[in-house]
């Protein structure tokens, strides 16, 4: 009895703890990247946000050019 008390115990201590990490109130910059709910890096990737459109913007132009 005691093994699934302490069981049932151990388990409902690691459920608060999974939904405590999860909760909270989170703050997100312009462009939000979730890496946990409640958890933020949109300030770390931020910058790299970019990288992408600004890879592309010649081949952009060049297919608006040739598209006329």
């Amino acid at each position: 009895m005691r093994r699934v008390v302490s069981r049932a115990l151990v388990a409902g201590a690691v459920g608060a703890a999974v939904f405590a990490l999860g909760s909270g109130i989170a703050s997100a910059d312009e462009t939000p990247i979730w890496l946990v709910p409640g958890v933020d890096a949109g300030s770390v990737l931020d910058p790299t946000i970019g990288l992408p459109t600004a890879a592309l913007a010649p081949v952009d132009s060049l297919l608006t050019f040739l598209a006329g």
